[in-house]
C-alpha cells in the first residue's frame, strides 16, 4: 500500500539521483568515447580531483586540479590543442609555489619558483622536461645564491655562488654532472679563501688555502682525491680517510639549493 513514508522515501531518492546527477552530468562522452565538454572528476570520497573542459578528448581552456581539501594545487590554461598549458602551481595553503609552462605535458622555458613569502626562491630553464640553459637560486633578499648551466638534464659549464651581500663566494665549472677544472672559495671581503683543480669531482694537485690578508696558510696536495702531502706542520700526511673525503665532499657541496620543482605533474586527457 502506498504511504506517505513511501513517498518521502521516493522524494528523498529522486532528489540524492539529481544530486550526484548535476555532479556528473556535464562528464559526456562522444560515440567514439572522447570526452567533449565540461568535466568533473572525483575520487572515491566524492572529493574533486580535477573540473576542466576538454575537446575531443584533449583539455582546453582553464584546467584546474585540487587537494583534498578542495584547494587548487594546479590551474593551467591549455592552448594549442591541448599540447601547451601555462601553469601555475599552488601548496596546501593556496600560496603560488611554481609557475610555468608545460608543452606535450613537459616543463619547457622558464619557471620560477617562489618561497612561503612569495618571494622568488628560483628561475629555471626547461626544454623537452630537462634543465636547459641557466638556473639561478635567490636569497630570500632577491640576491643571487647562485647559478648554473645546464645542458639536457646534465650539469655542464661555469658554476658561482654568492654570499647574501652578492659578493662571490666560489667559482668552478661541471662537466657531465662533475666538478672539473680550477675552483676558487672566496672570504666575504672578496679575497681568495682557497683554489685548486677537480679533475672527475676529485681534488687533484696543489690545494693552496690563504689567510684573509692573502699570506698563504697551507698547501695540501692531492692525487685524485687523496691528499699526498702538506705543508701543515700539524695535520697527518698519510692518505685521508674515506670519512674525511666525504667530509671534503660536503664542504664543497654546501651551498647547494636542491631543486625546488615537483616532476609529478601530468594533466589528464
Amino acid at each position: 500500500m502506498f504511504t506517505m513514508k513511501n513517498s518521502f522515501l521516493i522524494a528523498i531518492g529522486i532528489l540524492v539521483s539529481s544530486a550526484i546527477f548535476a555532479q556528473e552530468a556535464p562528464n559526456i562522452t562522444d560515440a567514439s568515447g572522447k570526452k567533449q565538454g565540461h568535466w568533473i572528476k572525483f575520487d572515491a570520497d566524492h572529493k574533486k580531483i580535477y573540473d576542466g573542459n576538454f575537446l575531443n578528448n584533449m583539455p582546453v581552456g582553464t584546467f584546474t586540479y585540487y587537494y583534498d581539501s578542495g584547494i587548487p594545487w594546479s590551474i593551467s590554461v591549455f592552448s594549442k590543442n591541448g599540447t601547451v598549458a601555462r601553469t601555475k602551481m599552488f601548496d596546501a595553503g593556496g600560496k603560488l609555489v611554481g609557475e610555468g609552462k608545460y608543452v606535450n605535458e613537459k616543463k619547457d622555458s622558464v619557471w620560477k619558483f617562489y618561497n612561503q613569502e612569495g618571494k622568488i626562491l628560483s628561475d629555471e630553464v626547461y626544454s623537452n622536461g630537462l634543465k636547459n640553459g641557466a638556473v639561478k637560486v635567490y636569497y630570500s633578499n632577491g640576491q643571487i645564491s647562485e647559478e648554473k648551466m645546464w645542458k639536457n638534464g646534465v650539469l655542464e659549464g661555469p658554476c658561482k655562488k654568492y654570499f647574501e651581500s652578492g659578493q662571490l663566494k666560489y667559482s668552478g665549472g661541471y662537466s657531465k654532472n662533475k666538478v672539473e677544472g680550477k675552483v676558487t672559495y672566496y672570504y666575504g671581503s672578496g679575497k681568495v679563501d682557497a683554489e685548486g683543480l677537480y679533475v672527475n669531482d676529485l681534488k687533484n694537485g696543489p690545494w693552496k688555502y690563504y689567510k684573509e690578508d692573502g699570506t698563504v696558510l697551507r698547501t695540501d696536495t692531492y692525487q685524485f682525491g687523496k691528499m699526498t702531502e702538506t705543508t701543515d706542520k700539524n695535520k697527518n700526511r698519510d692518505v685521508i680517510t674515506k670519512e674525511q673525503q666525504l667530509e671534503e665532499k660536503k664542504n664543497s657541496q654546501k651551498f647547494e639549493i636542491k631543486d625546488p620543482s615537483q616532476e609529478n605533474y601530468h594533466p589528464e586527457n
